[in-house]
């Protein structure tokens, strides 16, 4: 519930709909490190499905259609893959969503949860839970090398939490990439400006996150989805001057909106080159797909 209040003071949640995603869940892991003491497991799993049974009957659950009956008490959700694939969204009591609204309000359900469930804590109501900033921190600052050493020792634990810090990790980088390029299509130049929160544009990982556990800046670049998907099938790539490479077997028929209008199109770059992909990427990336 704290995060959820979280989300919300943050501008995170416009409307009364809470899907799992990788703010939510980084903030309740944020604020599980900073208030839990015991030797608890941190299952977010477990509060997003149960807390629709508190006597208070403030959150319920939307499920996936056709599972709204085998996910009873007796047949809860226990793992986080479970809980993605059967619940579509929570809901909060619309009262309470607009109780909510207001500052005044969101700082008193917060000391009243702190007071009751964490009377030990010094942090106060105002606290701001790190944790999704030091993963941002980490996916623009951090070598590779240590980067990699970080999900090693998150793997060692056990494959709930890898799950779990894939998901927040992957959607960091989704965010941070995008950003560095100013949301801009690195090839196209392609760039849409929504009111909503939405992105025309992808973050591509160069090599593959199953080969490198990669998720650092210089293993990112921003693509439109149809360059995203040619540069992960090996249709096209990029050479150490940041030109677009075509492959040979490549054919496309005639259009405005040809792929090879781009055969050695210089990308466009952040404005740091500390945030360029590094060479020893796209290498791998051209030998993976036979580019000379």
């Amino acid at each position: 519930m704290l995060a959820i209040i979280d989300m919300i003071d943050r501008g995170l949640i416009e409307e009364n709909r809470f899907q799992v995603s990788p703010e939510l869940v980084g903030l309740f892991k944020g604020n599980w490190n900073r208030l839990v003491s015991t030797g608890h497991t941190p299952n977010f799993a477990l509060p997003f499905y149960h807390l629709q049974n508190e006597k208070s009957q403030i959150w319920n659950l939307v499920k996936v259609q056709g599972f709204e009956k085998a996910l009873t008490v007796s047949n809860s959700i226990k793992s986080f893959s479970a809980l993605r694939e059967y619940v579509r969204y929570g809901q909060l009591a619309d009262e309470f969503f607009l109780y909510l609204q207001e500052k005044i309000n969101r700082d008193f359900a917060k000391a009243k949860i702190l007071e009751r469930y964490f009377p030990d804590n010094s942090v106060g109501v105002s606290y701001a839970s790190n944790y999704l900033e030091d993963i941002n921190d980490q996916i623009l600052n951090d070598d590779p090398v240590n980067y990699r050493k970080r999900i090693q020792e998150i793997w060692n634990k056990s494959n709930e939490d890898i799950e779990v810090e894939s998901f927040v990790r992957e959607g960091a980088f989704k965010r941070q990439i995008p950003i560095l390029y100013n949301n801009t299509c690195a090839v196209t130049g392609l760039r849409v400006d929504m009111a909503i929160n939405a992105s025309m544009i992808d973050a591509c990982h160069i090599v593959d996150w199953s080969v490198s556990h990669d998720d650092t800046v210089s293993n990112g670049i921003s693509l439109c989805p149809n360059l995203h998907r040619a540069f992960d099938r090996g249709l096209l790539s990029i050479n150490d001057d940041y030109r677009v490479i075509l492959s040979d077997d490549f054919k496309e028929s005639e259009s405005p909106f040809n792929i090879s209008q781009f055969r050695n199109q210089k990308l466009i770059l952040p404005s740091e080159k500390r945030y360029y992909p590094a060479h020893a990427n796209l290498e791998w990336h051209r030998a993976k797909w036979g580019f000379n």
